[in-house]
């Protein structure tokens, strides 16, 4: 028997009314829904942007900003080294990570030479055997050296001498290429978006001593290389060098550890 309401029974058309019905509230319940969604979701975006701090770029665009920005020579007159070295993000990596990497935005540049290395210029090379490894306890495989000064031995063969950074600890050889950038600023600011092509004629071995003094124990990282046997040669603009400066080296013999503990030790010798 058919159910009879008050209005009569229920028809197929009085079905499909209310079945429309109960789809339009749910329709209208969930926009409700939505709305509400919606502007709680633009609450919170907008309570982010108020307290939204201005977003420190990673190493990897910093550095590569620095690789590309030309510098101005406003920007190039109020460079400090020791900032440029300790803002640098590298300061804030593992020692293995941060040497990794700044190999690798070395080795980026452009700026390759085969040419004899000139005072005053800071290069990043490769040189796996030196002439004399069997006499050597331990060297650098990939050096980091500022040059000063090219020479003949008594049998009439070329040798570049210079500093190897690496051998200092990470303190010292801040210290160091801040001492040298401060003395020859001059130089290194025409050398600071590409490097220079001119010697530095006033860099000298009895200068640098000078102006380093003992603490730095200078001698310890004069180095003799042949040229015949460096690799592939980076000569670094100035821009560079807080990158460059975070280079450790590639010791065969020793670690980069027993090297810095050979370098306190180096005044008793």
């Amino acid at each position: 028997m058919a159910v009879v309401y008050n209005n009569g029974p229920r028809t197929a058309k009085d079905l499909i009314k209310d079945k429309n019905k109960r789809l339009y509230e749910n329709r209208k319940t969930r926009k409700v829904h939505v709305n509400k969604f919606a502007k709680k979701h633009q609450e919170e975006v907008a309570e982010r942007e108020k307290g939204k701090h201005k977003v420190t770029p990673g190493a990897s665009e910093y550095i590569q900003n620095i690789i590309n920005h030309v510098y101005s020579i406003d920007e190039i007159k109020d460079f400090d080294m020791f900032e440029a070295i300790d803002d640098n993000p590298l300061s804030k990596k593992g020692g293995h990570v941060r040497s990794k990497l700044a190999y690798k935005y070395i080795m980026r540049n452009d700026f390759l030479t085969t040419r004899y290395l000139l005072p005053g210029q800071i290069c990043c090379f490769t040189y796996n055997d030196p002439k004399t490894k069997d006499e050597l306890e331990y060297w650098d495989k990939t050096p980091l050296t500022l040059f000063f000064g090219v020479f003949k031995t008594h049998e009439g063969n070329i040798r570049e001498i210079g500093l190897n950074l690496h051998y200092f600890p990470p303190f010292t050889r801040k210290k160091v290429l801040d001492r040298v950038y401060s003395m020859f600023k001059s130089y290194f600011e025409k050398a600071f978006n590409e490097p220079s092509e001119k010697p530095n004629s006033f860099m000298d071995y009895k200068t640098l001593r000078h102006i380093l003094k003992r603490d730095s124990k200078i001698a310890f990282a004069v180095k003799e290389y042949v040229p015949s046997l460096r690799g592939l040669t980076y000569v670094i603009p100035t821009k560079l060098l807080p990158i460059a400066f975070y280079t450790e080296g590639h010791f065969s013999r020793a670690t980069i550890q027993q090297v810095h503990a050979f370098w306190r030790q180096f005044s008793r010798f």
